[in-house]
């Protein structure tokens, strides 16, 4: 088993085997509220254990879906309520929410889906859209499109890579040991066809 594989899963299985689709679902609904648990990792261990049928699949994915899109509007609602102040005494440090409300400034809809993927604004970009009174219709619609996005690439892709996952991740590791060269390679050829260019003109 990939070193990766095994790191995640040895964070993953034990929640998994203890709670099982309750602690997914847990997790990933509170999320997106502003409570830091391991949501992501939970749906990458999901979709791995689905592969030797110690999940189902069509569990896991809607379970994921539901919990995430519930989670966010949890956390719109209370951002909304009760406002920046509830924010800054729920403990959420100044420097990471003012980094979000940046963030948010005239892309608020592409900030809550792209937020899915990034850790700590996983968490908080459901409360600051509130907060920041982003209109609801926008933020379900752009919820919706986040969740959906990141449960197929995490769940869905995860589990259709199935037992390509070892063969990819291992080269995936050997392209970044060797990344210097691909780079340095690249740029050669780069330079190579600009040299080229010039001389024609």
């Amino acid at each position: 088993m990939h070193p990766a594989i095994a790191h995640l899963l040895a964070t993953a299985r034990p929640i998994l085997d203890e709670y099982g689709y309750a602690g997914l679902f847990v997790c990933n609904l509170t999320e997106g509220f502003g409570i830091p648990l391991p949501g992501e990792t939970l749906l990458v261990g999901g979709a791995i254990l689905a592969t030797t049928g110690d999940f189902d699949i069509r569990l896991v994915v809607p379970l994921a879906f539901i919990a995430t899109v519930l989670g966010n509007c949890v956390g719109y609602l209370i951002g909304r309520t009760g406002g920046r102040a509830l924010l800054l005494r729920c403990r959420i440090p100044t420097a990471r929410l003012e980094r979000v409300e940046s963030f948010f400034a005239g892309r608020g809809a592409l900030v809550v889906v792209i937020a899915r993927f990034l850790d700590g604004l996983r968490q908080t970009a459901p409360l600051v859209a509130g907060s920041l009174q982003m209109p609801w219709w926008r933020f379900f619609g752009a919820s919706m499109v986040g969740a959906a996005i990141w449960v197929g690439v995490w769940g869905l892709g995860v589990y259709l890579v199935g037992a390509h996952l070892h063969g990819v991740l291992a080269g995936l590791h050997r392209l970044a040991r060797h990344g210097w060269w691909i780079t340095a390679l690249a740029l050669i050829v780069v330079a190579l066809w600009l040299v080229q260019r010039k001389q024609r003109t």
